[in-house]
């Protein structure tokens, strides 16, 4: 009978402990709850039997990981028999052995305790016996990146985007493939041109290029993320031209990068101009891109600005070349181009403060700048989550 009480006792405790845990994923106050932490504490002071009890039914009640027992604390959890797990992720570079999750004795319980800012969102990997990388098994939310999906990690106050998500009631808008021969590079390059609801030759559209096209439709829904803001009246109906890179390493930061540059001005954008009902103009001309894309927009907007008025760098990656594109960027000339600009605070050594220097000088040398840094990695989370400020910024609805 004994027994039986005790099991009860920790069926209904530990049933409270997550439900805080709930509790605190769904609201918003700032104030600490019990939680993973007062199980550990019970656990110190169990018996094995006891011990083991906790851990079983903590076990069968926890429903996702990580747990998070207020705003800023999250507890990385591995019930496995294995010699060691670790977690890798925007947080430590992917560091395999950066971080590692300690193991409750006489059990396979292993758990490690983190704090994040409490609107962090970020992308991680499990690690078991040192190399063998997994999901998160007890994490349902996962998320696409270039090396395929990951778990994610959303701290309460993140707030996700709405515009990505497909809805049926709202209208797609269209579309079609291209394919263009490039005569200064001497590839093809295949796209996807958007079409808004409604498009017609009889008016004038706004156009957004994009670097790694491919990936900002299938990554970043950007397709979707149009649609919705068309929809809703947040923006003008635009026109979306999605390139698709043949060595996107060489063409956007490395020996192509000014080949590149030249074709999109003078071959890609005329191309589009012609065929499609364009405002053939720069300040309804936007290039945006990611990484190594938002280094190559940087170059063709600040080298062209007769060409491109709107310039979206998500995360530029500047580095090649010894920084090279800030030379462009920042010439000590005033160019008649808009900027945003968005990066993650766990980005690399580099790359944040890069950015922020780059901010400093276009806002000190009187550009018009929309920028936000956000505790998030480089990551194709953090790429779609914002790209509707970006195109709120360069095309709000009149």
């Amino acid at each position: 009978m004994r027994n039986l009480q005790n099991s009860l006792i920790c069926f209904v405790l530990v049933s409270w402990l997550i439900g805080c845990n709930s509790d605190v994923q769904e609201t918003t106050r700032k104030e600490s709850v019990p939680g993973f932490s007062a199980l550990l504490e019970l656990i110190s002071e169990a018996d094995s039997v006891k011990r083991t009890e906790l851990i079983q039914t903590f076990a069968d009640t926890l429903t996702s990981t990580p747990y998070k027992e207020n705003d800023t604390t999250a507890y990385f959890i591995y019930f496995g028999n294995v010699s060691g797990v670790g977690v890798a992720g925007d947080f430590n570079s992917w560091n395999p052995s950066g971080f590692s999750l300690g193991k409750i004795k006489d059990t396979d319980l292993w758990y490690l305790k983190r704090n994040f800012e409490e609107n962090a969102r970020l992308d991680y990997k499990l690690v078991l016996n040192g190399s063998s990388w997994i999901l998160d098994p007890k994490n349902p939310i996962t998320i696409s990146g270039g090396f395929g999906p990951n778990s994610e990690l959303s701290m309460p106050r993140y707030d996700p985007p709405w515009e990505i998500v497909k809805d049926e009631q709202v209208p797609s808008g269209i579309m079609v493939d291209e394919t263009y021969t490039g005569a200064l590079t001497g590839k093809d390059y295949q796209m996807m041109v958007y079409l808004p609801p409604g498009y017609s030759v009889e008016k004038k559209y706004p156009t957004v290029y994009f670097q790694d096209g491919a990936e900002y439709i299938n990554l970043a829904d950007a397709n979707i993320t149009l649609d919705n803001l068309i929809a809703s009246g947040i923006i003008q109906p635009v026109i979306g031209v999605f390139v698709i890179p043949n060595n996107r390493n060489t063409e956007y930061a490395f020996d192509d990068r000014f080949k590149y540059k030249d074709f999109f001005v003078s071959q890609l954008v005329p191309f589009i101009d012609d065929k499609y009902s364009t405002i053939a103009s720069p300040a309804s001309r936007a290039v945006i891109g990611d990484s190594y894309g938002g280094n190559i927009s940087a170059i063709i907007a600040f080298s062209h600005p007769e060409v491109f008025g709107n310039c979206g760098i998500h995360s530029g990656a500047f580095q090649p070349n010894n920084f090279s594109t800030n030379s462009i960027v920042m010439d000590g000339i005033k160019k008649d181009i808009r900027v945003a600009t968005i990066w993650g605070t766990y980005e690399g050594a580099s790359l944040p403060p890069n950015m922020r220097k780059v901010r400093d000088y276009l806002i000190s040398t009187g550009y018009e700048v929309a920028w936000k840094e956000l505790p998030e990695g480089h990551s194709w989370g953090l790429w779609r989550a914002t790209l509707d400020e970006m195109l709120m910024f360069f095309f709000p609805s009149e």
